[in-house]
């Protein structure tokens, strides 16, 4: 994307009058309320210390000193209160945003800014055996919308799935299927997860089954041949069902390196801690201690008979991460409850000597409440996707005279819930706790994923229906003719769309891109009926034309990086 001149303009002419420097003044510009007010906005505060003056005086002060002269850039500019609305020359603004997007394509937001680097992202990481719960949806829905705002920017993206294959509740399952089990079982995960559950359940009346699966996962560790046949037979399962749940997810992974990759991989770390004399014994355990570095909290590296902790297996992971992918960034979408285990994680990194540990970055979010569904208290989420489905299945059929063109009534009812879904979780700061609402969630009115559907829909429909081609050159189009509020609307929310990436990746948080589209969907509800196609002048009817699907491919990319499929029709 080509440098903004009009934002450039202001910039320069804000800098003259002030001292403040030029990434300052671009970071303080803001959108007015009412875009009827003015494209952009700047806040007089930041001068308020330096003049010692009230911003309201401020602002009709630099009016005078920095918006005088004329410019081919900028239409008028005028104090409002403690803030300067400036309004572009509609015209020029129109020709230079929509002649970039129309240059761009399909691929209008897409930028090589991270070319060359890799963000390496650790998401999902379900646990073996057991089925795909909600408390796993929400860091496989924001770790793929990273995913994808990282890809659209032109990083390498990787996408990590740190699967919980090892440990002692193998040694568990296997007592349960030696008890209990059957053959088929190892091919069902919900049959393996119920002998997990029964396992643990007897356990309570015979203390003998503990020293049973301690002795089947010591023989896995030692590598005996049945128990690591049944432990990769149990892996194998689970992995295929967690990969139908991706698909359907729309997720997608580089690496499923579980725990058990790492086996071998954890001595070197801890080799390299105590040559570095980062640990002490504590207790008969391998510690590093972090209390001079303002943690309580030790990090544990072996317990006092010598086996290993989830600290080693990330320190060894994270070492592993750097070697395989020379990373820029390694992200971990992983709830807040686990903020000290990376703050550990990240500090023990630095302290044996690793200087990239501050290109870790733990991308924590909150809890979601309110979800159910008609087997229980336990949430699986193929469940929950089914009954987002059959949700939207039931509103679609009782308005089933508004859209009576539609063909696949199924497949459009699984995208619905699906949006419903992912924008519920994603359009909420991903640090926050929130509650989930299946009657707002599937609605196709207000704040939701179906709103957002619904307006691409209307587009593509006007487009489809509109008997006009679209314009194949800018020489077709006038964009001096674009002269609603309505139209000028649109053409600003288009122009923010890079700004929304670039702060979703900056801040990892994908709420940036969702909020954006929910005000891009708005734009093109109340434009819609304004900006007519069909019947109107030909050169007006065009430009008219390519705003609306520049609007169109636009709300159709954000939607694909929120992991949400567009449709032409619903």
């Amino acid at each position: 994307m080509q440098a903004n001149p009009f934002l450039q303009d202001i910039i320069e002419r804000i800098q003259k009058a002030s001292d403040l420097e030029p990434e300052a003044i671009q970071s303080a510009l803001t959108y007015p309320p009412n875009p009827d007010l003015g494209d952009v906005a700047f806040p007089c505060f930041l001068l308020a210390k330096a003049r010692k003056k009230a911003p309201p005086v401020i602002a009709q002060e630099l009016i005078a000193e920095a918006f005088q002269d004329s410019s081919e850039y900028i239409a008028k500019a005028e104090a409002a209160g403690p803030y300067i609305n400036i309004s572009y020359n509609r015209g020029a603004y129109a020709k230079h945003i929509l002649g970039q997007a129309f240059e761009s394509g399909e691929d209008y937001g897409k930028s090589t800014v991270g070319e060359g680097k890799v963000v390496a992202i650790d998401y999902s990481s379900p646990n073996i055996a057991k089925p795909f719960h909600v408390g796993h949806m929400r860091s496989t829905i924001i770790g793929g919308a990273l995913y994808r705002i990282f890809e659209t920017l032109g990083y390498k993206a990787v996408g990590i799935n740190h699967l919980g294959d090892w440990g002692t509740q193998f040694g568990k399952l296997i007592v349960g299927l030696k008890k209990w089990g059957k053959d088929e079982d190892l091919e069902d995960v919900l049959a393996l997860n119920h002998l997990y559950v029964k396992y643990h359940e007897e356990e309570k009346e015979n203390e003998d089954l503990t020293d049973q699966a301690r002795e089947w996962f010591r023989k896995q560790e030692a590598g005996d041949s049945e128990a690591l046949e049944l432990w990769q037979k149990i892996r194998d399962t689970s992995l295929e069902y967690f990969k139908r749940i991706y698909e359907r997810l729309g997720v997608q992974f580089d690496s499923y390196d579980g725990e058990s990759f790492f086996n071998d991989k954890m001595e070197e770390i801890v080799e390299i801690a105590e040559k570095e004399g980062k640990t002490e014994v504590s207790d008969g355990a391998l510690i590093i201690n972090l209390e001079s570095e303002g943690i309580d909290t030790p990090a544990l590296l072996k317990k006092a008979d010598g086996s290993t902790l989830y600290m080693t297996r990330d320190l060894a992971a994270a070492l592993h991460r750097k070697r395989e992918y020379d990373f820029h960034k390694l992200l971990y979408v992983v709830g807040t409850e686990q903020a000290l285990h990376f703050k550990q994680l990240f500090k023990c990194l630095e302290l044996i000597g690793f200087n990239w540990a501050e290109d870790c970055q733990h991308v924590g979010f909150g809890r979601v409440k309110g979800m159910s569904t008609r087997k229980g208290n336990v949430v699986y989420l193929e469940e929950l996707l089914d009954q987002a489905r059959d949700h939207a299945l039931k509103n679609m059929r009782e308005n089933a005279e508004r859209r009576p063109d539609l063909e696949d009534e199924e497949r459009v009812a699984e995208v619905v819930g699906l949006a419903a879904i992912y924008f519920s979780d994603l359009s909420n700061r991903r640090i926050k706790d929130y509650t989930f609402d299946w009657t707002r969630a599937i609605s196709f009115e207000g704040d939701t994923g179906p709103y957002l559907l619904n307006a691409h829909a209307r587009i593509a429909g006007i487009i489809r229906k509109s008997g006009i081609d679209l314009p194949s050159s800018l020489d077709e189009v006038n964009f001096d003719l674009l002269t609603e509020p309505a139209a000028n609307r649109l053409v600003g929310l288009l122009s923010r769309y890079p700004e929304a990436l670039a702060q979703a990746a900056k801040d990892c948080e994908p709420a940036n891109i969702a909020n954006y589209l929910l005000e891009l969907a708005r734009g093109i509800h109340s434009a819609y009926k304004v900006l007519r196609v069909k019947g109107e002048e030909d050169t007006l009817a065009k430009t008219r034309l390519l705003l609306l699907n520049l609007a169109k491919i636009t709300l159709k990319n954000g939607l694909g990086i929120l992991g949400i499929p567009a449709l032409e029709k619903m």
